[in-house]
């Protein structure tokens, strides 16, 4: 019965090579056939998560084996276990609703087929990479998804814009995917195997293990083995889900048709860095310092977003941001060890984000463009989509500063906590502010103009709305935690002196607190005029500037990095390419060319030539005598040679056919001289 839960990837997989190969013939049909793959996809999703919640026993499916010499054995296999089929649910559940979604929004596109077909085998990547039970299998899929996010990132193509942001998103990836493959190739000089499974329960025996890194220096520079392994995975991570410094590349992929927006920042990509991290928790929960580095790079990047988001005026460009924010947010928490908090935060974030992303896509068709003209005659905001916005802010806040979260945290520290407090409260508020701000901008960017998102029917529907779905929240967090508690790694005892405790009820009005003054702080900055005055003075316009050109990196990254490897590469076409490898070609030509002329001299003219012709000349009367006794019929009489001369046509034309056979005799005869002369040269 399991193996059929083997068609949750293949089916999508079929579906793009169906689309690739029958697309011109199927025309906009083609969608029809990755709707029904991705959606009996997601079917299949919910009935191994039912399974799996009746019988809470990892399934384990072998495909096959791609290589076995000596001690190393890479088998191909699909592993679903609770924390696998949970991101499954959002996979598939969100790829389903993208599919349909697209299948209308790109309707008279004019790669229409090639669009879907990526789409699916994107899909396929990230379902493939949640079941993946081996690290190369993994890795693989990992650069699947790559290769996908560039193609449907630059699907328009006749725009540099978006060509641009494939090639930045390419080579951004690339770079941390090297991180990757070295954790890959350290974890199996490690343990001896690729096999996920057999790692993580191998995990402990690792603890307190060193590598000499200095070793070839012959100094001492020792560091643990699963730090180094941990940082490394990390790395690829930070490419992927578009952490500080490789998050440049997120903002741009806007360029992308909104349907890829909504997938890459709900259901693939950014979710595969917080996935590798949870699933690897028992190996992060051997390295404090790894988990220590994990929490500073995410808290850092969660409130760098959140800052930066408030000065952006394209609204998708501010979901891009915001998502980096939450990203980050999920990040520090992985590092701080509340790994389910992190997958319930993961899961949260995405079937919104991915909400919010197509909602927005129908309200920038009403209003044509992403970022507002001057025009007053605009729509009002959608209350759904206000709704949604809401409870986005307040889901950090919900899940975070809940009191059962606080047991599943990894550190019993003062510092630690105040920090985790501190980062994720201003995440909470920021978050607010620049969700509001972005609604409002594109909506009512009109000055002094009091937006329609407080009237009674307004907020009676999102107070309703927003307690409804905390409740539930609240209830699925409840048998959420049990529920993978058996697959993620237990931290460690934070029952000790020292750590801060905070009641639940104050914990959670705390959040909603910094949520609501977010909220009410960006109203009252659009409505009232007066507070914007500080904002004139030139400390607080520097640093809008700063917020605004996203603290330069896009710049640093220019002046440090790119131009320096143009000039490089110039430099090595002008001085290596065409000062010394065009030479050294040409002069070796010409040289050959001249060797060859000396031979064709000397051998050619001077020998053959000579040799041949006196030879062909004797040869003649031997072939014609030859040609005589092999044709005269024995009661034949003997003919002069000067009768033969005086022949008419016809006769001529009944030796034609003999003449063949001459000139064959003569070339073999000729062969056979060639390769006795030959054999004497090289002799």
């Amino acid at each position: 019965m399991s193996d059929v839960y083997i068609l949750i990837p293949l089916l999508p997989l079929l579906a793009s090579v169906l689309i690739a190969l029958f697309g011109s013939r199927l025309g906009e049909k083609c969608a029809q056939i990755g709707v029904a793959a991705v959606g009996i996809s997601c079917a299949l999703s919910v009935a191994a998560f039912a399974h799996l919640l009746y019988e809470p026993v990892a399934i384990h499916i072998p495909l096959y084996e791609i290589l076995q010499s000596g001690n190393l054995k890479i088998d191909f296999a699909l592993h679903l276990d609770q924390l696998s089929v949970l991101v499954l649910l959002l996979v598939t559940g969100v790829g389903f609703v993208v599919h349909v979604y697209s299948a209308r929004y790109m309707t008279g596109d004019a790669r229409f087929t090639r669009f879907f077909a990526v789409m699916a085998l994107f899909t396929f990547g990230m379902v493939t990479l949640v079941m993946s039970r081996n690290l190369l299998m993994l890795f693989m899929c990992w650069e699947v998804m790559g290769i996908c996010s560039y193609l449907l990132i630059s699907h328009q193509s006749n725009r540099q814009a978006a060509c641009q942001a494939a090639t930045k998103a390419f080579l951004v990836n690339a770079v941390a995917d090297v991180g990757l493959l070295f954790g890959i190739v350290l974890t199996y000089t490690t343990f001896g195997t690729l096999d996920i499974p057999d790692i993580l329960q191998g995990a402990e025996s690792i603890r307190g293990q060193t590598i000499n890194l200095l070793s070839w220096f012959g100094l001492e520079g020792k560091v643990e083995t699963a730090t180094l392994i941990t940082l490394f995975l990390f790395m690829g991570c930070l490419g992927k889900s578009a952490q500080v410094p490789f998050h440049v590349w997120l903002p741009n992929a806007m360029e992308a048709p909104t349907p890829v927006s909504a997938l890459i920042h709900a259901a693939t990509m950014v979710n595969a860095g917080p996935y590798l991290l949870v699933r690897f928790s028992a190996l992060a929960m051997l390295s404090p310092v790894a988990m220590a580095v994990i929490a500073i790079v995410g808290g850092a990047t969660a409130l760098f977003a959140g800052i930066v988001s408030l000065t952006q005026s394209d609204i998708k460009k501010i979901l891009a941001y915001s998502t980096i924010s939450q990203i980050g947010f999920m990040i520090m928490t992985c590092g701080l060890g509340a790994f389910v908090a992190a997958i319930f935060h993961m899961l949260a974030h995405g079937f919104l984000k991915g909400f919010l992303f197509l909602s927005t896509g129908n309200q920038l068709a009403n209003v044509g463009t992403h970022t507002h003209h001057g025009s007053t005659d605009t729509p009002r905001p959608s209350a759904v989509l206000c709704l949604g916005a809401l409870l986005l802010a307040c889901v950090p806040a919900l899940v975070f500063f809940w009191g059962q979260a606080e047991s599943l945290w990894a550190t019993h520290t003062l510092q630690a906590h105040i920090a985790f407090w501190v980062i994720g409260l201003l995440t909470v508020f920021f978050t607010a502010m620049y969700l509001f701000r972005g609604i409002v901008t594109l909506f009512h960017p009109s000055e002094g103009l009091h937006p329609q998102l407080f009237s009674a029917r307004h907020v009676s529907g999102i107070v309703t709305g927003a307690v409804a779905l905390s409740l539930l929240l609240l209830a699925v967090w409840t048998g959420f935690v049990p529920f993978l508690v058996g697959v993620v790694q237990q931290p460690y005892d934070t029952a000790t002196d020292g750590a801060l405790e905070v009641p639940r009820i104050w914990a959670i009005a705390l959040a909603l607190l910094a949520a609501a003054a977010g909220w009410i702080l960006a109203y009252a900055r659009h409505c009232q005029t007066r507070l914007r005055v500080p904002a004139q003075s030139t400390w607080s316009q520097t640093i809008y500037l700063l917020f605004l050109n996203k603290f330069y990196f896009d710049e640093l990254y220019t002046a440090c990095i790119v131009q320096p490897a143009i000039q490089f590469s110039r430099w090595l076409w002008r001085k290596v390419d065409m000062g010394i490898i065009d030479r050294l070609v040409m002069a070796s030509g010409s040289r050959c060319i001249a060797l060859a002329h000396t031979l064709w001299q000397i051998m050619d003219v001077r020998a053959i030539q000579r040799t041949v012709g006196p030879t062909a000349a004797s040869s003649l009367p031997f072939a014609w005598w030859t040609s005589e006794a092999t044709e005269r019929a024995p009661d034949e009489p003997r003919t002069d040679k000067n009768e033969s001369v005086g022949t008419s046509s016809a006769e001529f034309r009944d030796v034609e056919p003999r003449t063949l056979q001459h000139h064959l005799l003569l070339l073999i005869v000729w062969l056979v001289a060639a390769i006795v002369f030959y054999y004497w040269l090289v002799s």
